[in-house]
């Protein structure tokens, strides 16, 4: 923690000392004609010595601008310009300290449709709510990925796992030319396809669904739309790879693109058994794997649930067609299978008054999926008022798996308890179809009249068979050890539609009053049936544990809103839901009829970048949770239902919080929630001495639980040939969980704090520095005295290093520390996973590549997670990816030059 604040102030220091050397340049952009101000005008700095962008900021509301800390003795060519304007063009010999004041900058209007003289490039432009970023102005190396060039873009931020982010807004898609690229995965775009075939990157907001304008400014998201160079639409080009390694290692896959004017064509294709579930070259062959450990203790304590080793292979295509501006098609094919192996171990520390219950356990489970996906996107685009978009889907998958898992738990007086031995067999497939239909439209004048039709419909039948073997010995209770061997078939059925109406109407220029109506039907049947092996086939059907659930939900909804406007950046969004629902749930022996009305009332403040609101929400009980039969799951587990269960209240209280500084390149957030509950679902544990623990589900009120998260992030302004960027983050949580334990009531408090710093530095893009250091504690305590305190502290250090020294050779390294002091003996608690690569760029224009790399040096990677609950604590070990060598070959090829 020191060392993090150290670095901190030791660069806020350096920053201002290196800013008094700086330039500022400042001034007003206006009409040439009527002296008005230009609002939202594009101000850059570009840099005479290789055109690259040095900065850029955009005109206030009066017109007027400010670029602060631009690097002294260089000369600069000024660009201000304006949609429909033209450019404003100015050279510069910037000396250390100046100050320039320009005044009024006028602007003349075209007449003509916009030309942009080549020469003369702008850099930035804005036109209405674009941003738009010229590819040329950003110099990037030979056989750059896209993902370097979104890297440079100002504002633009690219984490390790490849999520981007603009202006500290999440990217929710990216396109190309306007179309979508392999589905919603941005990664798969940015690190396969070339920057040399950019013209331009647009950045928009994610108003899609949002038409109206409803979601908050502090919570939209981004849309990067890559534009390409016309010579590209004529052209044929991907990439191909393969690679083999130690330990049987092995990886290959390959991408090919056609695109023209109208039509763009893709087929992918990968294999690996690295687990790697997604189509990124760079990410499979950059660093040697390195993040393919299976899972690992992150620094906040997360897991990777699936765990494990897992090959893939997968393959599939994208077509994307144009008919003229209007309509646009896209159709999406993918076939995927998974071999996944896992082995486990675990050991709990159940403390139960003045006995602790010490379990270890292992589980070793091969499981096989295979899956068929297809997808389509209609979307039509009559004129500028009305928009209709029509997206269906049809999954299907079929798996198996086997598992084998045994266990035995003493207690803290070193007596034996129990020991158990099972294992099981399973096999299913299921088919799931989904459609959404949306349709908009405008009035035709400039008010904000609107009218929305929203459909969904999902159909999903599932079947499967579970064979499960379990064998439990019981020490303390001889008469209770058992042998369960049973056959489980089970066939679900669920479908689920709603078809939505909304009215938007402006009474006055700042009120609109609103009113959504829907209808939502939910239909969900569960049939299990249970067979015990008598005859040494499992043909003996037990009724009492075999269950036939049926529900029929009807849901209706009125809601009438008000959106106030008291200024431009103020607002009021109020409504008031009004829901019906009709619920019918059908178990074997017996019917349960529910009738429910409520009143969920939701408001919503905004001003100057500060978001607040309230909602209430209704979570119903599960069908399963309610059907009145114990169900017997092993000899040392059962579960009973409660039909006596009723609808929880959620109530919850947002803050939202976000600025950022074109000029300076700096970003402020912050987020916090208060969230409380009323007839709250809970498990009620009962819990023996010899292990044996039966559940139930009961109604209970909720105590508030509170989080925040603040953060700041920058990047500074190029020094010399330096470019630096940091992030800061802390969050904080405090929760309370109910625990109804052996008819022991009390709560379960839980306070997590952590703080996360990030730096990267890049040296003429030579070396690329990326460092974080990650610290978070979690103190869980009870207030009674029968359950235990607990504390855990976990560290984080991650480190990457990449340096293109000398030509045509590139070293990258990367390190994930991990420390967890808290876990259990017998669990490693510090994971220090270092691995290198070593690459050579061959063949013309550096499309060859041959890449020699060694995942995890030391041999040193686990996958550990603890885990808190119930006045318990777990540990958990899975399998992971151990020390191999890997060599990979790879290249590119393009059928046209891009020039």
């Amino acid at each position: 923690m020191k060392t993090i604040f150290l670095s901190l102030i030791l660069l806020c220091l350096f920053s201002v000392s290196f800013a008094q050397n700086r330039v500022n340049i400042k001034g007003k952009v206006i009409d040439s004609i009527s002296r008005q101000p230009l609002e939202l005008s594009t101000i850059a700095a570009v840099d005479l010595k290789d055109t690259s962008l040095i900065a850029y900021t955009l005109s206030k509301k009066t017109g007027e601008f400010e670029l602060q800390r631009l690097p002294p003795d260089k000369q600069v060519r000024l660009v201000v310009s304006y949609a429909g304007y033209k450019s404003y063009i100015r050279r510069f010999d910037f000396k250390k300290g100046e100050v320039i004041d320009l005044g009024n900058i006028a602007l003349n209007s075209k007449m003509l449709e916009e030309v942009v003289v080549r020469a003369e490039r702008v850099p930035i432009k804005m036109k209405k709510d674009t941003i738009e970023f010229d590819a040329a102005a950003f110099k990037t190396r030979p056989n750059a990925a896209v993902e370097e060039l979104l890297k440079k873009l100002p504002g633009v931020q690219v984490d390790g796992d490849g999520t981007i982010t603009v202006n500290g807004k999440q990217v929710s898609k990216l396109l190309i030319d306007g179309k979508q690229f392999f589905g919603s995965d941005p990664k798969i775009a940015t690190k396969n396809l070339d920057a040399a075939i950019v013209a331009q990157v647009q950045v928009y907001d994610d108003r899609e669904n949002d038409p109206d304008h409803l979601v908050s400014e502090t919570q939209v998201q981004k849309i990067i739309n890559i534009k390409l160079k016309k010579a590209i639409k004529k052209s044929i080009f991907g990439k191909v790879f393969g690679g083999v390694g130690s330990r049987d290692r092995y990886e290959a896959g390959g991408l090919f693109n056609m695109f023209r004017d109208t039509l763009q064509v893709s087929v992918i294709g990968l294999s690996n058994n690295l687990n790697h579930t997604a189509f990124s070259r760079e990410e499979l062959n950059s660093e040697g794997g390195f993040d393919r450990s299976g899972g690992n203790t992150s620094f906040n304590g997360g897991r990777n649930w699936g765990g494990g080793i897992e090959k893939i292979t997968s393959g599939g295509f994208n077509v994307n067609q144009n008919y003229g501006e209007k309509l646009k098609l896209n159709l999406q094919y993918f076939y995927t299978q998974r071999n996944n192996v896992n082995e486990s171990a675990n050991f709990q520390q159940q403390f139960l008054k003045d006995t602790t219950l010490l379990t270890r356990s292992s589980n070793n489970r091969y499981a096989n999926s295979y899956t068929h996906t297809v997808s389509g996107l209609v979307e039509w685009k009559p004129d500028t008022i009305r928009n209709l978009r029509y997206n269906p889907s049809l999954n299907y998958n079929s798996n198996n798996n086997t598992s084998a898992s045994g266990g035995s738990t003493s207690n803290n007086f070193d007596m034996p308890v129990n020991q158990s031995v099972s294992n099981s067999l399973g096999n299913g497939h299921s088919t799931q179809f989904n459609q959404s239909f949306y349709f908009h439209k405008r009035s035709k004048n400039k008010s904000k009249e609107s009218f929305t039709i929203s459909h969904n419909l999902s159909i999903s039948p599932n079947h499967n068979s579970n064979f499960n073997n379990n064998d439990v010995v019981n020490y303390q209770r001889p008469d209770l050890s058992d042998s369960l061997h049973r056959l489980s078939v089970r066939t679900s059925k669920n479908a689920s539609g709603n078809l939505d109406f909304s009215y938007r109407f402006p009474v006055t220029k700042k009120l609109i009053v609103d009113v959504t109506t829907s209808g939502i039907y939910n239909k969900t049947s569960d049939q299990v049936f249970t067979y015990d092996r008598k005859t040494g086939g499992f043909d003996s059907l037990l009724n009492n544990q075999s269950s036939d659930l049926k529900r029929d939900q009807w849901t209706e909804n009125i809601k009438p809103g008000i959106t106030y406007q008291l200024n431009k950046k103020t607002q009021i969004i109020a409504g008031l839901n009004t829901q019906w629902q009709q619920i019918d749930n059908n178990f074997v022996t017996s019917k349960l009829a529910q009738n429910y009305f409520f009143l969920l009332p939701t408001v919503r403040v905004e001003a100057y970048g500060v978001s607040l609101s309230y909602e209430r929400r209704v979570n119903q009980p599960n069908i399963s949770s309610l059907q009145p039969i114990t169900i017997i799951y092993s000899p040392l587990y059962s579960y009973t239902g409660n039909p006596n269960l009723v609808p929880g209240i959620s109530n919850t209280y947002y803050i939202n919080f976000f600025k950022y500084f074109n000029d300076s390149q700096l970003g402020i957030y912050s987020y916090g929630n208060i969230s409380s509950q009323k007839n709250m679902a809970v498990a009620q544990q009962t819990i023996r001495s010899d292990g044996a623990q039966t559940n139930t589900t009961v109604n209970r009120d909720g105590r508030p639980s509170y989080s925040f998260s603040v953060g700041v992030f920058k990047r500074f302004k190029k020094m010399k040939d330096w470019q630096l960027g940091s992030s800061t983050n802390f969050y904080g949580n405090y929760y309370q969980n109910l625990n109804l334990l052996n008819n022991v009531e009390g709560w379960q408090n839980t306070v997590s704090y952590g703080v996360h710093e990030n730096i990267n530095v890049n040296w003429k893009d030579v070396i690329d520095l990326n460092t974080g250091v990650g610290f978070n504690q979690s103190n869980t305590k009870y207030n009674y005295d029968d359950f235990r305190n607990v504390k855990v502290g976990t560290y984080n250090i991650s480190n990457s290093l990449v340096v293109r020294f000398p030509k045509k050779i590139i070293w990258e390294t990367k390190q994930d520390f991990n420390y967890n002091s808290q876990v259990a003996a017998g669990f490693k608690k510090g994971v220090n996973v270092v691995s290198s690569s070593l690459a050579l760029q061959m063949l013309k224009k550096d499309r060859g590549e041959l890449k020699f790399s060694v995942y995890d040096i030391f041999n040193q990677n686990v996958s550990v997670y603890r885990y808190i609950n119930n006045n318990s604590v777990s540990d958990v070990q899975n399998n992971t990816l151990k020390r191999y060598f890997l060599i990979t070959y790879s290249v590119k090829f393009n059928k046209l030059s891009t020039k």
